[in-house]
């Protein structure tokens, strides 16, 4: 299994680590990893796995695989079968800009779901846009005001 080091510390941005098999699609399996795995409506992480000598594999998303750990797909699967192998030392390297957007857009879903006492019924998150979904029967919602209450919340800055 991988150890999942994002779950400890969010902010990390890169981690070292040793590779534990390659599939055989190609994915990368890591013994631990800064990349958060596709779930929960929001996609896995992005990035590079930066090899010893330099070489880097680009990292389009992570995945889990059930009794493997965390998967980190690379752009192009052939990459992981040259050279790379159990056993090899890597730098797992996040694409940040994109972690902190969904991080971002992650939290203020927590905050519209505090301003609207409803059920939450489902919902998607990309580094672009959010979307929550809610179990509401009566209608007219005011949107100036739920953003007012939102802006009142993100303006308090809570320790997270």
């Amino acid at each position: 299994m991988t150890e999942e080091l994002f779950r400890a510390n969010a902010y990390d941005k890169s981690c070292a680590a040793t590779v534990v098999d390659i599939t055989d699609n190609g994915g990368i399996v890591l013994d631990r990893t800064v990349f958060y795995a596709t779930g929960g409506g929001q996609p896995g992480d992005r990035g590079t796995i930066a090899l010893t000598g330099g070489a880097q594999i680009e990292i389009n998303g992570t995945i889990h695989a059930p009794g493997n750990g965390i998967v980190h797909i690379p752009a192009d699967p052939a990459q992981a079968g040259q050279g790379l192998k159990p056993g090899d030392t890597v730098q797992a390297v996040l694409d940040w800009d994109i972690r902190y957007r969904r991080m971002r857009m992650h939290t203020a879903m927590h905050l519209l779901s505090v301003v609207l006492p409803y059920p939450v019924t489902g919902g998607q998150l990309t580094e672009d846009a959010g979307r929550l979904d809610f179990d509401i029967r009566e209608a007219g919602l005011d949107k100036s005001a739920i953003t007012d209450e939102l802006n009142a919340l993100i303006a308090e800055d809570q320790p997270s």
